[in-house]
């Protein structure tokens, strides 16, 4: 699924794109750490916990459950220099927020 409608650009450098499934033994709030954790290039207890940027719950919740890949749906949010993009067909992405860039689609 392709989501024409939603287009949402910034002007950072991307440092991990990553896909989440629904059906994952991870959820969606684990993803996002660990995607964040390889930009970063540390490991994910290494990590300020997500409670302090975003509620975990409200994250799963709004991204794994029947047909959310099918919505139209984005999160953003920043953590610590990491602005972190979510976007409900599973597709993460982690730019680095002290590293400019001319503004182009977070999600190409």
């Amino acid at each position: 699924m392709q989501n024409s409608n939603l287009t949402v650009y910034c002007g950072c450098a991307p440092v991990v794109e990553t896909v989440y499934s629904v059906e994952s033994n991870q959820s969606p709030a684990e993803e996002i750490i660990n995607a964040v954790a390889t930009a970063a290039d540390v490991d994910p207890m290494e990590l300020p916990p997500l409670y302090e940027y975003a509620d975990p719950d409200a994250v799963n919740n709004l991204f794994r459950h029947e047909g959310a890949e099918h919505a139209e749906a984005l999160l953003s949010f920043k953590i610590e220099s990491w602005n972190v993009f979510v976007r409900a067909d599973g597709k993460i992405c982690v730019c680095d927020a002290t590293q400019s860039t001319s503004p182009e689609p977070v999600f190409g």
